[in-house]
């Protein structure tokens, strides 16, 4: 295993690209629409309910978090006005802005800050980010706008679960828990965010409006944003060029030189923070047996050719759930080599060969242009050592119920959410939350709790080593590629602050050109 150590040229590289226009140093314009080219349909709007990257991109447009990151990655007050640390880490204290209003009219306080913490700790919610949570111990309002968070130990992880694992703390109204019952209440999102819910049309367009009373005075610019569901990569770059739309999430790779040599177009990218998740069903036979997945995902498939070939020279090999833009990555390339000839011992080993041949079902969705394309090139590979593979391209919503609800599938390829460190991964291998792969290892579960209660960021640089050699060197959870994070903008948009995948905001946006 090779470590390797991009964060400081991740934050220059950030600070290069952090905002759109920033250079021409224009006074900001208010009002206009901004037309976004949205890559797939929406399962709700609970910040931590609603499951798919997609709703946790959207839901930084509609909530705020009592902290939050910058362009920088710092950590910055949002609607904490500020707080002290005291008892050695173990207790922070929040002071919150006043006057602040949710969507539906309701205030936001000290109180519904417990709410939301005790709705995220409940049972019955299934939130997915809970994990992060239950490292604190209360959340105690001490009057409504002051509210003391206790932890059970100091950890490092504390600030990042408020402002950035998966999709941090935000806050939502309770009002909507009474309004509309907890069954219908994430098709009600009711924030303090710079927009408002204003229309969903399903399979056709999202449509956000200004929130006049947005705490942050001045903002947001925009008056309007229509999110505009186009599932084809293609089709989505073509109206970015053709005008049709200003703002693409996801640029297809294949697409990137073209809208690159536009002059009225800029491209946004920056060091890779996310990945092709290529994991099996860890509790599915026969990929409950770790020489199986060593086979199939360690030794069986070129990845260098899959990042060549799908990635179109944008992306790299990658094995580890941990990016090389983030904390603490490691290089698994020397332990699991491309191997054919292993691959079939270890099948031979597991009782597979070329008469008992294995035979499973990758399935994968299009909201990620490169998923089917890596699909098939596992399948092509896989061949070679006697394997046969059914590829299945599924709608994503549907992909992601099969995950989380249905737990059916072999095999899946599917795209990650933006990864800060090794920790940020936990609550997708935990098996007291997510478990996306279904794995049963309780020595895991140990080494989330380790690196979770380390004492200093050194210790907590150990153990996402750790942690990481121990899942990737027995293949509960791996990665085929990087994912490059590419979008794009008309050049009248100004103000957009790329954050890499970290978080998709657009309170700053403007546009410079007459409104319609």
């Amino acid at each position: 295993m090779k470590r390797h150590s991009g964060w400081s040229m991740l934050i220059g590289l950030l600070v290069i690209l952090g905002v759109v226009g920033l250079a021409a140093a224009q006074q900001a314009k208010y009002g206009g629409t901004l037309r976004v080219a949205w890559e797939s349909e929406m399962t709700g709007f609970d910040p931590h309910w609603s499951p798919g990257l997609q709703v946790q991109y959207m839901v930084g447009n509609l909530f705020n978090s009592l902290v939050t990151i910058d362009e920088h990655l710092n950590y910055v007050p949002e609607l904490a006005e500020s707080w002290e640390m005291q008892d050695n880490g173990k207790v922070y204290v929040f002071r919150l802005h006043k006057g602040v209003k949710f969507h539906d009219g309701t205030d936001f306080d000290a109180a519904a800050v417990a709410w939301n913490f005790g709705r995220i700790m409940d049972k019955e919610e299934q939130a997915f980010a809970k994990p992060f949570f239950e490292v604190i111990e209360a959340v105690e309002p001490l009057d409504a706008h002051t509210v003391k968070f206790t932890l059970k130990y100091p950890t490092q992880t504390f600030l990042p679960t408020l402002a950035v694992y998966r999709v941090g703390f935000l806050i939502k109204s309770p009002n909507t828990y009474k309004t509309w019952g907890r069954k219908d209440a994430h098709l009600h999102p009711a924030g303090t965010g710079p927009f408002k819910l204003a229309k969903w049309e399903q399979n056709q367009i999202i449509v956000l409006e200004k929130n006049p009373d947005y705490f942050k005075k001045g903002l947001p610019y925009l008056d309007r944003i229509e999110f505009k569901i186009m599932k084809e990569g293609v089709t989505r770059a073509t109206a970015l060029r053709a005008g049709e739309v200003d703002f693409v999430n996801y640029v297809p790779k294949e697409m990137v030189e073209r809208l690159s040599k536009d002059p009225k177009i800029q491209v946004l990218k920056g060091l890779d923070v996310q990945s092709m998740n290529i994991s099996f069903n860890n509790s599915k036979k026969p990929f409950d047996d770790v020489r199986v997945r060593q086979a199939l995902g360690g030794y069986g498939i070129d990845r260098q050719a899959i990042a060549k070939i799908a990635m179109v020279g944008l992306g790299k090999a990658l094995w580890s759930f941990v990016p090389p833009g983030a904390k603490d990555h490691l290089d698994f390339e020397e332990q699991f080599p491309y191997n054919p000839e292993k691959a079939k011992a270890l099948l031979k080993e597991a009782g597979f060969d070329e008469k008992n041949p294995l035979k499973y079902t990758i399935m994968c969705h299009t909201a990620e242009p490169s998923a089917p394309t890596i699909a098939t090139i596992i399948k092509t590979q896989l061949a070679q050592i006697g394997v046969e593979v059914t590829v299945e391209v599924i709608d994503r919503p549907v992909f992601i119920r099969r995950i989380t609800t249905d737990r059916d599938w072999d095999q899946f390829v599917t795209l990650s959410l933006s990864s800060l460190d090794a920790y940020s991964r936990s609550f997708v291998l935990d098996t007291r939350g997510v478990n996306q792969v279904n794995h049963k290892d309780p020595k895991i579960d140990e080494l989330w709790d380790q690196l979770k209660a380390a004492p200093n960021p050194e210790e907590f640089s150990r153990l996402s080593q750790e942690v990481q050699g121990y899942i990737v060197g027995n293949m509960v959870q791996m990665s085929a590629t990087t994912l490059p994070f590419i979008q794009a903008v008309r050049d009248y948009v100004k103000g957009y602050v790329f954050e890499r995948g970290y978080k998709l905001r657009f309170e700053t946006t403007w546009l410079d050109k007459p409104q319609r």
